[in-house]
């Protein structure tokens, strides 16, 4: 019996254990803005993964459109696959900020309140 309960107690420290400390990635899930391009994004987990909606103004036939986009937390940065290779999103840490890639290089989004 004895034995028995100092298993239990040892499984569910381990456990416990085991669910504390910083997930890799989850300073990047939450809703984002950028108020002067007109944007949002918004970062949730996905599996092993992250899934990217980027919701921003459809210049073709105006309105706005959203895209979803796959990604992979890997040396603390979430990757994203595109057309002309990777490209890296990256978080602020000091500013609490996203920094996310752009053709002219890259833009800047904050935590939406």
């Amino acid at each position: 019996m004895k034995r028995g309960l100092i298993f239990a107690a040892t499984v569910c420290a381990i456990s416990m254990l085991g669910g504390c400390g910083k997930k890799d990635g989850n300073e990047f899930i939450g809703k984002w803005e950028n108020q002067g391009r007109k944007e949002t994004v918004e970062i949730a987990k996905n599996g092993d993964g992250f899934l990217i909606a980027d919701t921003h103004p459809n210049y073709l036939v105006g309105g706005m459109k959203t895209d979803k986009i796959p990604a992979t937390y890997q040396n603390g940065v979430l990757q994203v696959a595109t057309g002309f290779g990777t490209a890296n999103v990256g978080y602020d840490k000091e500013h609490d900020t996203l920094l996310m890639p752009t053709m002219g290089g890259s833009a800047e989004l904050t935590r939406a309140k």
